[in-house]
């Protein structure tokens, strides 16, 4: 920067705005809106393409009793003593496929063939209308489509973002969430219907993480924990909302017409919002930065001038050789094995967290030993709001390592126990809970500390290579049901193994609490021989 130009101190300006004045809390109410949304977007697949029961149809019996009546399937169709209920997709063989009658000595009782049509014991479902009995593999690729254009999404929505602005990043993905997501409700099929799922995703997937960033720079940095904290507060909030909607709302259509209908509303009024006077000041706009600081304070009741906002330097006043430093610092990072050791460990740390955490939310309805699957969900979303909290305190009292390696070792325990204890309601649900409490602070506290164990001028590129590897968690998630079919304990089995193998992973990166953040390669590196005030 030119000698006499003054460093842009946009935080202290932001702090002498006042955090929570009026501007704020307004934009703030404005920004969690389309966050409350997103959870809509990102979670609704759980109940849209829930499990439903259902039996083989025998067509000579039906219309004699109602679905639950066993009066003649103890002889049409065998009971699985291990799930407690009939046999989804075998029924007994008929003696005589010509002359077939209903009575017990018209069946086979040591003969089973495939079912060819199907009872649903629900109606208005997805698996009904679309006839996926027996189908599970294409009921649980709904959750594994949606997630492959939420990775789709991530590729350009920081494009977006960083290039034409936060709001309009914000604007462009409710709008196309509100023409997928509506579009998807009139499938008229189920292959238009998964297309549907993944251009949604695909193109309205950046929603959550534009708000956030823009949330996040209309603050200093003394505020930034708490407004990641609501963010994620809220995004829970709209979880619960999901599962009391599933609980009323039968239909599948209707749900999804009520879920998606609100985007619009984003879409619409983001485009009045300032843009983040940040972003402005990164692109060299100062002149329409400054003239929203003025807006802020005059609404915060400010005297602009005694902000000093003059003293904003010029953000375009960067070194010549900057393209040619960037290229010799990622020639640097790609040669140095101490940044590729942490870029693998941090990439499987963020696959773990992602498939563990989505994973418990999607098993819920059907692992937990209640039988109101909307109870199970809002109990395992409700326990991430006190973890959020938790992260706060704790992350910087006792250092990243040791809260990280914590909260593996108390997934793995918890996980294991639950795969393989006796089930019951209390001990069930208890030890369901506690794992993913701590999966959702090892989450958060995964987050903050990629962020710090990599240097400021490759740190973005770095933390969205982890980020991106961690989707690959969040695409494997929604096919872990198929597992508990083959054994009730592998998906929790599997949790737990990973979670173990991260804690110790964990010893072998740094502790960055307390250390300042690495700006070069060469101080990234430096990172494993200095020690914290709060080292193990």
């Amino acid at each position: 920067m030119e000698e006499g130009k003054k460093e842009i101190n946009l935080d202290s300006i932001l702090e002498s705005l006042g955090p929570y004045g009026r501007y704020n809390i307004l934009n703030f109410v404005l920004l969690l809106f389309p966050v409350l949304l997103s959870s809509f977007f990102e979670c609704g697949f759980i109940f849209e393409a829930r499990e439903v029961d259902y039996r083989c149809e025998i067509p000579i019996c039906e219309g004699i009793s109602d679905f639950n009546d066993t009066s003649w399937t103890n002889f049409s169709i065998p009971f699985n003593h291990e799930k407690n209920k009939l046999e989804s997709c075998v029924r007994y063989a008929p003696i005589d496929e010509a002359n077939e009658r209903c009575s017990a000595d018209a069946f086979y009782m040591n003969k089973t063939v495939p079912c060819k049509s199907f009872v649903y014991g629900e109606s208005n479902t997805l698996v009904k209308e679309f006839n996926l009995g027996c189908e599970e593999s294409k009921r649980t690729l709904v959750g594994t489509i949606h997630s492959t254009g939420m990775f789709a999404a991530m590729v350009f929505t920081g494009a977006i973002s960083d290039r034409f602005g936060r709001k309009v990043a914000i604007g462009l993905a409710s709008i196309a969430s509100f023409i997928f997501g509506m579009s998807r409700a009139f499938s008229p099929n189920y292959w238009v219907y998964i297309a549907m799922h993944f251009f949604e995703a695909g193109f309205g997937g950046g929603l959550y993480p534009s708000a956030y960033v823009l949330g996040v720079e209309l603050v200093g940095l003394k505020q930034r924990v708490i407004v990641s904290a609501i963010c994620n507060m809220t995004f829970v909030v709209g979880e619960v909302i999901i599962a009391l909607l599933a609980l009323f709302v039968d239909n599948w259509r209707t749900y999804i017409l009520i879920l998606y209908s609100p985007a619009i509303i984003v879409g619409v009024y983001v485009w009045f919002m300032n843009e983040s006077a940040r972003w402005l000041l990164s692109k060299g706009r100062k002149e329409e930065a400054i003239k929203i600081l003025k807006s802020a304070a005059k609404i915060n009741n400010l005297d602009p001038r005694k902000l000093d906002l003059d003293a904003l330097g010029d953000p375009l006043l960067r070194p010549q050789n900057q393209t040619v430093d960037k290229q010799s610092q990622l020639s640097k990072a790609l040669r140095s094995s101490i940044i590729w050791k942490r870029l693998l460990i941090c990439s499987f740390l963020w696959i773990t967290c992602s498939l563990v955490y989505y994973g418990l939310s999607i098993n819920s309805t059907s692992l937990l030993p209640t039988n109101n699957r909307y109870v199970n969900f809002m109990l395992v979303v409700l326990v991430e709001i006190p973890a959020y909290i938790i992260v706060v305190v704790v992350i910087d009292k006792y250092g990243r390592k040791r809260t990280l390696m914590a909260c593996y070792v108390t997934c793995a325990v918890t996980s294991l126990l639950f795969a393989f204890l006796p089930r019951s309601d209390w001990w069930s649900i208890t030890l369901y809970l506690i794992c993913k409490f701590g999966v959702t602070v090892a989450y958060s506290s995964v987050y903050i500390y990629v962020s710090e164990v990599f240097p400021t001028n490759m740190r973005q590129t770095l933390i969205s290579v982890c980020s991106m590897a961690g989707r690959i968690g969040s695409l494997l998630a929604p096919q872990t049901p198929l597992l508990a079919l083959y054994h009730r304990s592998m998906p929790l089995s599997i949790f737990g193994f990973m979670c173990v193998l991260c804690s110790t992973l964990v010893v072998l990166l740094p502790e960055t609490s307390n250390i300042r953040l690495p700006d070069t390669i060469e101080e990234a590196e430096q990172l494993s021989k200095v020690k914290s005030k709060i080292d193990i």
